[in-house]
């Protein structure tokens, strides 16, 4: 059974004083297991950043601790503890090498030169960076410069792994192949790692678990498909991939099941807060790929659509329901279903096991 290798008790960082005080992290409490990857997800201004510093020793925590194998390291300064990162904007030194920008931490430890020869020329062989050893990084590309920076952090054998937005400037296309090799290497190694980023697709590449954080808060914890599956609420929802937004009125409930009357016509979806009650009023979340179009029938809700892109894979629709609000719905393979032009009027059904019932908040 894996332990908890990082443990972040009761953090808390605020700037300023008075009446100008800002509350950047308030008091949150997170476990990481030994060897996984948590991802601190979240908008600008969250507080995600702030407590990645926190963990490296950049910042010093107002209230609470950051404890490392059962260990607090909040009085241990950023160089002498058991922790790397991988910067956003690479941190390279320009007027090194390859081979020295790897080599730069263990030089500073005072290892031999032997040590520090097997070692960089085995993380090289590792990331993929063989036969670059005496480039600048002004020679090379913005992945292979991503891969220094990765190298530059592993070489130093941390205890625990901290990546800040490292992909954010890299292309599209390189941000893909870039995070599935990350995993990979982070996986074959083992190495305890947080990471932070604002890209909902990214977090849920790579984490074994994702944070979902606003306004200095913790909003969940859970696997990519928890999150997903189960919002806790409509932040989180909205914010972890792409949601729809339905009010429901509840008309019955049942034992696994809870019906609902929506525009007039009736839908069933799992029944997962005990909480909710007969006549209360609720948020309906519907994944767009949850969303299924046909020709319009009696006993199916009736919009309209007004809009329609076309990506290849996939259809986006954006359907005007009978409430005024605007649903989106992604149709898989489209070559496979009808085409509904802009204006036609459509009848909607949804997947009903992927509908998630919100309370009010």
């Amino acid at each position: 059974m894996k332990r908890a290798y990082l443990e972040l008790k009761q953090l808390t960082k605020s700037f300023g004083k008075g009446a100008d005080m800002v509350v950047a992290v308030d008091a949150i409490d997170l476990e990481v297991q030994e060897g996984d990857l948590v991802t601190l997800l979240g908008p600008s201004g969250c507080g995600k950043t702030t407590t990645l510093r926190m963990i490296a020793g950049f910042h010093t925590p107002t209230s609470g601790d950051v404890m490392i194998d059962g260990v607090s390291v909040n009085e241990i300064p950023p160089n002498k503890r058991p922790t790397a990162m991988v910067f956003q904007n690479y941190a390279l030194f320009p007027h090194m090498t390859v081979f020295e920008n790897i080599a730069y931490g263990l030089r500073i430890r005072r290892e031999s030169d032997e040590q520090v020869k097997e070692k960089v020329a085995r993380i090289m062989t590792l990331i993929g960076l063989e036969g670059l050893a005496d480039r600048q990084p002004r020679q090379l590309s913005g992945g292979q410069q991503q891969r220094v920076s990765l190298a530059r952090a592993m070489v130093m054998e941390p205890k625990v792994l901290l990546f800040d937005e490292p992909l954010s400037n890299l292309d599209a296309k390189l941000r893909v192949s870039t995070r599935l090799e990350i995993r990979k290497l982070q996986q074959r190694l083992g190495i305890t790692s947080v990471y932070v980023t604002h890209d909902q697709e990214e977090a849920m590449t790579l984490s074994d678990r994702v944070v979902i954080m606003d306004r200095g808060k913790i909003q969940q914890i859970g696997s990519p498909v928890e999150i997903y599956s189960h919002p806790v609420n409509r932040f989180v929802a909205g914010f972890m991939g792409k949601a729809n937004f339905l009010e429901a009125t509840v008309k019955a409930l049942e034992e696994t099941e809870i019906v609902l009357e929506y525009c007039t016509k009736t839908i069933q979806a799992p029944r997962w807060d005990k909480r909710i009650k007969e006549g209360d009023e609720v948020t309906v979340v519907v994944r767009p790929e949850s969303v299924f179009l046909e020709e319009s029938q009696e006993d199916l809700i009736e919009g309209t659509v007004v809009n329609s892109v076309y990506f290849g894979s996939q259809m986006l629709y954006e359907i005007e329901m009978p409430d005024g609000k605007v649903l989106q719905a992604e149709i898989a393979d489209p070559q496979d279903h009808p085409q509904f032009a802009k204006g036609h009027t459509v009848g909607l059904s949804f997947k009903s096991r992927s509908l998630h019932v919100l309370a009010k908040e």
